[in-house]
């Protein structure tokens, strides 16, 4: 390690995990394995801290928007891998983790490893703190640290404007057209026909689901009315 991060803050979170990418590149397991050795030479405020600092991420990211990219990039993201998504998120750095969340389509551009799955990153605060303290850090960081972390975290974000809408692979194309050319290439047109991805069961999921939808297709009108508008420029350039 080059110098010795000894307390953690959101600036120096975000060097303690991409210095731990740098020196591991792809290999989770000694990715894990750096982490955990630098948090057992901090004190243990400092470890309950990337604790609090790591979920205040993961939870910012808790974006209907980002599951449905995240879909599209893993062919299916259940809930519980939706979880171990945006922990290998985190691990890719703040400048990819940033840029996701305000464009989720711009993480068709980052290249992935591990299934795009780091369920581990989650829990290394955690083993570490109990080492340190024989507590748990998930006990110990409170309700009230937690609604502080992530207040803190998503003020820093910038959100794409359909982040908080779930969408069906029909409008999931349109919204994030470089992952869904990926997608229908894989899938062929018969994706833009299978049933819901989400649990519309839900009221609130439907609801939201609806929404989205209405949105994608404003869009979609905007877009029409634009190309016919250029090509009435054009053809009045020409005449």
């Amino acid at each position: 390690m080059g110098n010795e991060i000894t307390e953690i803050n959101k600036e120096t979170f975000w060097q303690f995990i991409e210095e731990a990418k740098e020196q591991c590149g792809q290999d989770m397991d000694a990715e894990i394995c750096w982490l955990k050795a630098g948090l057992l030479r901090m004190q243990p405020e400092q470890v309950l801290k990337f604790h609090a600092i790591m979920h205040g991420y993961q939870e910012a990211a808790y974006k209907y928007g980002l599951w449905t990219a995240a879909s599209l990039l893993m062919d299916g993201c259940t809930d519980d891998l939706f979880i171990d998504f945006r922990a290998w998120l985190i691990a890719q750095g703040k400048v990819i983790y940033m840029a996701a969340l305000e464009n989720p389509d711009s993480l068709a551009k980052v290249e992935q490893y591990g299934d795009c799955e780091f369920e581990m990153l989650s829990y290394v605060g955690n083993e570490a703190y109990k080492e340190l303290t024989g507590r748990g850090a998930y006990e110990d960081c409170t309700a009230e640290m937690r609604e502080q972390m992530l207040a803190e975290v998503s003020g820093e974000i910038k959100y794409h404007p359909m982040i908080e809408y779930p969408l069906e692979i029909r409008d999931a194309v349109a919204v994030y057209p470089k992952l869904g050319d990926r997608f229908v290439t894989r899938y062929g047109i018969q994706c833009f026909f299978m049933g819901s991805v989400w649990n519309t069961s839900r009221p609130e999921i439907k609801e939201l689901v609806e929404k989205g939808a209405d949105e994608v297709h404003r869009l979609r009108m905007k877009q029409q009315k634009s190309k016919m508008n250029k090509k009435k420029r054009d053809d009045q350039s020409r005449s």
